[in-house]
């Protein structure tokens, strides 16, 4: 499958997404909706035994589609009627409890929505110009895709989750792996390399016995996730209609930091 945004292509028993949307590869809310496809399509095939994803590009990607974000602010008619956060949501909901084994490839920016993609993947496989940047309480708004304010906190600890958001200064490859984020640090230009190779590993795996070891562990680590679930949609809501929400994204797209009044 082609287009302007993605690409896909089936190597060995492996299903290769690749982000074509350079400098960018903005997650844009058509980028969310098709990548749900393409999940579901190679959930259903069952010669694929492992999903890779991975860019072209210097970045990973560079977070949430501004054009998308000036138009939820400005409450514009969309062709795409869901929102952000039911879109994030659920691609990230998609990815982490995938049936078969995920891997990602990421090196330069990895911003804002991106780094719940990213994050959702079984294995991440990072190069050394890697930098994750997640600072959503500096641009007025809580985590609503189920993964900084969610996910996070369960997988990588509180200290460590509080030293992600608050210190807000963006991880290099090796503080993600140190934070727990990365699973492996590699020279840029070995990092696609690498990834595939393990790819190709997990490909090899029993399916079935990946489908159900994903899912204790899923339950181990998430025991009450639903209701989790339910009360972060509920605060990024109640965030998102604040006057310092709309002012931190408004000034977000201009590169600036918004001065909050706390309303």
């Amino acid at each position: 499958m082609k287009g302007n945004l993605f690409t896909t292509e089936i190597i060995r028993k492996i299903g290769v997404i690749t982000l074509t949307n350079p400098p960018k590869n903005s997650f844009s809310k058509r980028l969310l909706k098709d990548l749900m496809g393409v999940f579901n399509e190679f959930e259903k095939n069952d010669d694929i035994r492992c999903v890779f994803l991975k860019s072209t590009g210097d970045h990973f990607s560079q977070g949430a589609d501004a054009e998308d974000i000036k138009k939820a602010l400005a409450d514009e008619n969309e062709e795409i009627k869901e929102s952000f956060s039911d879109l994030g949501g659920a691609l990230v909901e998609k990815i982490e409890s995938f049936p078969k084994p995920t891997i990602v490839s990421a090196k330069g920016l990895c911003v804002g929505g991106a780094t719940a993609v990213f994050n959702a993947f079984d294995i991440r496989i990072v190069g050394e110009s890697f930098n994750i940047h997640d600072g959503d309480i500096y641009y007025g708004t809580v985590g609503s895709w189920g993964m900084s304010s969610l996910r996070l906190p369960m997988w990588i600890g509180r200290n460590k989750i509080m030293d992600y958001m608050f210190l807000n200064e963006g991880f290099s490859g090796q503080q993600a792996y140190e934070l727990g984020i990365a699973s492996k640090v590699v020279a840029d230009e070995l990092a696609d390399g690498v990834a595939l190779h393990y790819a190709n590993k997990m490909s090899l795996a029993a399916p079935v016995a990946v489908k159900y070891f994903k899912e204790c562990v899923r339950r181990a680590t998430m025991p009450n996730l639903e209701e989790l679930r339910k009360f972060e949609l509920e605060a990024a809501d109640a965030v998102f209609k604040t006057e310092d929400s709309k002012l931190g994204l408004s000034l977000l797209l201009k590169g600036e930091q918004a001065e909050f009044k706390g309303r």
